[in-house]
């Protein structure tokens, strides 16, 4: 059963679902626009980085990858889980969550969502702008077994911001399509420069060797 507006409050303001930074203008009929976090990391770079009120902007180059965290801390009771998604207002400029859709039961801490720029243009986040979109359900049934039983889950309990394992899984230099346009576009000056010089040297060479090993004169 998922949990409308009302309840969400409710379970708010008890400090439950959603703990430091809760913005009441940010839930909605069935759900609550998470806000974009500090700590982010892009792929091909050296170590996370942060963002800040002075420096709010980060940017996704087209085929980019990157992790993102959400400004909120989330704090999941024992009989709830969470789906999550990005806004469709970024769904539709071309990004996508590559990361898991939701959230165990007693979670605490950050989220992190692993995203991909897939569309043809740089993509622009904003720090604290509403990004994520979160709902809540409640779920009836005893679920102390199956969660104590669980060796390895996708949002560990007390998550703190992006950890080395998370860099380390997306690590590597990141090929997006604007390094590859950036390369084609050297290459095109190379062929340009350097063609005709190579063409005429191989004409030279072919001419003279007709020369050398033609037929012997009469």
């Amino acid at each position: 059963m998922f949990l409308a507006r009302d309840e969400i409050v409710k379970l708010a303001q008890k400090g439950e679902l959603i703990g430091k930074d809760y913005d009441p203008d940010s839930v909605r009929q069935a759900s609550y626009d998470l806000r974009l976090g500090k700590e982010y990391y892009i792929v091909g770079h050296d170590v996370p980085e942060k963002l800040s009120e002075k420096s709010p902007y980060l940017s996704l180059a087209p085929g980019q990858f990157a992790i993102l965290t959400c400004l909120e801390e989330i704090k999941m009771p024992r009989d709830h889980m969470a789906f999550i998604a990005l806004r469709s207002t970024f769904k539709f400029q071309g990004l996508v969550n590559i990361s898991g859709f939701h959230v165990d039961p007693t979670h605490e801490g950050t989220l992190l969502f692993a995203v991909q720029n897939v569309s043809s243009s740089d993509i622009r986040l904003k720090f604290k702008e509403r990004t994520f979109t979160i709902f809540f359900a409640q779920l009836l049934g005893n679920i102390e077994k199956s969660r104590e039983a669980e060796a390895v889950t996708q949002y560990k309990p007390g998550l703190r911001g992006i950890q080395l394992q998370h860099v380390q899984l997306l690590g590597g230099a990141s090929v997006t399509i604007a390094k590859l346009q950036r390369d084609l576009d050297q290459l095109r000056r190379w062929v340009l420069i350097y063609g005709p010089i190579i063409v005429a040297v191989l004409i030279a060479l072919i001419v003279n060797l007709i020369r050398n090993w033609g037929p012997p004169k009469p």
